[in-house]
């Protein structure tokens, strides 16, 4: 499989532990709020986005009470997963609330942008996902889809992703966190180049909460690994240790 056929560029990292503080209130019912991390290995649907080496990543949300928000996160990716680009870029917004009994909503749509990346149909990397999440208390399910080309592949509209997370309170600033994951594909081919039309990506990890400084230690990996190459031809979604340090501000 060519590099530049595709990339899995992915916001909402599954290997970086969740983050919480309290935003800072603006006024007239917004607030502004922020997270970082810095992992061992950038990793979203159980693919490395670095060719299995450390990422730094930056987020800020522009929320409002009545549930409507927009958002900015950033990482560095491989060069090699997206040809001459090194940054990522996504911008989301929507709307989420409680719809009843407990019930959480999360509607909205979300932008990757990898500027100054050289994708197989001519400038930038991009992708456009449109998504919907439920949540109840410590369990979330989403749906993401794709109307266009996904990640700037031809021909590959219509792919989807819908993938559960689940959090659970161990006491004294423990943490458990799983993640499973089924990925939808059109028109893909795997290292081998034998066709690959899904797959189901998976996280098991612990995390501990240090005066707000979140550690987290997950298992991250793929049940087909070999979608997309590293730089050195290994598999890039095979299991593997993911480190992680993060803060809400």
């Amino acid at each position: 499989m060519k590099k530049s056929l595709l990339a899995l560029p992915f916001a909402f990292a599954a290997c970086v532990a969740p983050v919480h503080a309290e935003p800072t209130d603006l006024g007239a019912g917004f607030s502004l709020s922020g997270n970082a991390a810095v992992v061992s290995d950038y990793r979203f649907r159980g693919y490395s986005q670095t060719n299995f080496r450390p990422a730094v990543q930056v987020g800020f949300d522009l929320a409002h009470s009545s549930g409507f928000y927009l958002g900015n996160w950033n990482s560095n990716v491989s060069d090699f997963v997206f040809t001459d680009g090194n940054l990522e870029m996504d911008f989301y917004g929507g709307w989420k609330g409680d719809v009843g009994g407990g019930l959480g909503l999360d509607v909205g749509v979300l932008h990757y942008y990898y500027p100054g990346s050289s994708s197989p149909k001519g400038g930038n990397y991009n992708n456009t996902d449109l998504y919907l999440g439920l949540s109840y208390a410590n369990y979330s399910l989403k749906y993401s889809y794709t109307p266009g080309d996904f990640f700037s592949a031809p021909d590959t509209k219509g792919t989807w992703y819908l993938d559960g997370t689940a959090t659970f309170d161990l006491g004294d600033g423990w943490g458990l966190v799983g993640h499973l994951g089924y990925q939808k594909l059109k028109n893909q081919v795997n290292m081998d180049g034998d066709d690959i039309g899904h797959y189901v990506d998976y996280k098991l990890g612990v995390t501990k909460d240090l005066k707000g400084w979140v550690v987290g230690l997950a298992a991250v990996g793929a049940n087909k690994d070999n979608w997309l190459p590293t730089k050195n031809g290994h598999p890039s979604g095979r299991l593997g240790a993911v480190f992680s340090v993060s803060r809400a501000f």
